[in-house]
C-alpha cells in the first residue's frame, strides 16, 4: 500500500489547522498511520526558516518576493525529503497543513511570475502532487476578523505573522487565486465553505476523505466508511 497525501489550504483565519486536527485524530481513533505536519516549519529546520519568513524583523527591513519564495522552497525541499516522502513510502496517511498551493497563491499575489513558480515547483516537487486537497474557503473580510479574536485571546505574548497584517486587498488576491486552482484542478481540490458550523465543515471534509482512504485500501469501520 502506497501513501496518501491531503493537504489543507486557505486564507488566515479559515480554521483549516483546526480541522486538519480533528481528522488526524478521527483517523488515529480508527488506528490508522497518519503522519500530521505543516508548511512552513514541518521540520527542525524549518521551524528556523519559519522564523525567518513569518515574523516581522526587528529592522523592519522586508523579503523581497523572490527572496520570500526561495524560503518557502527551500523549507519545503527539507520537508519532502524529511518527512512526506518517507512518511508516503511507508504507506501513511500524511496530512500537511499549507503545501504548494499556499505558495502559488500567496507568492503569486505577491507579484511572482507563473514561469518562476513553475520552475521551482519542477525542481523541488516535481511529479509529487496531493491525492485531495481541502480548500476551506471564506471571505476574506470575515476570516481576518477571526484572526483578530484569536490574537485578542492568545494574549500579549502571541504574535502575528506577517501574513495576519497583510491588507485585505492582498487576502482577497490570495482567495481568489486559491479559487482558480480549484476551479483548474477540481478532481484533486475540494473547496468546503468555511464559514458554516466547525460541525458541518467536520462532516464535509470526511465526505471527501473517507472515499479517498477507502479506495486507496485503508480499512475504515463500515459506520464511518460514508458518512461523518
Amino acid at each position: 500500500m502506497t501513501g496518501v497525501l491531503i493537504t489543507a489550504e486557505g486564507v488566515e483565519g479559515s480554521g483549516k489547522s483546526t480541522q486538519l486536527l480533528h481528522l488526524s485524530e478521527r483517523l488515529r481513533r480508527m488506528g490508522l498511520p497518519v503522519v500530521v505536519s505543516k508548511e512552513p516549519g514541518g521540520t527542525a529546520l524549518g521551524l528556523q526558516i519559519r522564523t525567518l519568513l513569518l515574523t516581522p524583523h526587528s529592522s523592519g527591513e522586508s523579503w523581497c518576493p523572490e527572496a520570500e519564495l526561495m524560503l518557502f522552497y527551500a523549507d519545503r525541499a527539507q520537508h519532502l525529503a524529511q518527512v512526506i516522502r518517507p512518511a508516503m513510502a511507508a504507506g501513511k496517511i500524511v496530512l500537511v497543513d499549507r503545501f504548494e498551493d499556499s505558495t502559488r497563491a500567496y507568492q503569486g499575489a505577491s507579484g511572482v511570475s507563473e514561469q518562476v513558480l513553475d520552475r521551482l515547483h519542477e525542481l523541488v516537487v516535481g511529479r509529487l502532487k496531493p491525492h485531495l486537497t481541502l480548500l476551506l474557503d471564506m471571505d476574506p473580510e470575515l476570516s481576518l476578523q477571526r484572526v483578530e479574536v484569536r490574537n485578542l485571546a492568545m494574549g500579549e505574548e502571541f504574535k502575528e505573522t506577517r501574513f495576519d497584517q497583510a491588507h485585505l486587498e492582498f487576502h482577497r488576491r490570495v482567495r481568489a487565486r486559491f479559487l482558480a486552482i480549484a476551479q483548474g484542478d477540481p478532481g484533486r481540490v475540494a473547496v468546503i465553505p468555511a464559514r458554516d458550523a466547525p460541525a458541518l465543515v467536520e462532516t464535509a471534509i470526511w465526505h471527501r476523505v473517507a472515499p479517498l482512504l477507502r479506495n486507496a485500501g485503508f480499512r475504515l469501520p463500515d459506520d464511518e466508511a460514508v458518512v461523518g
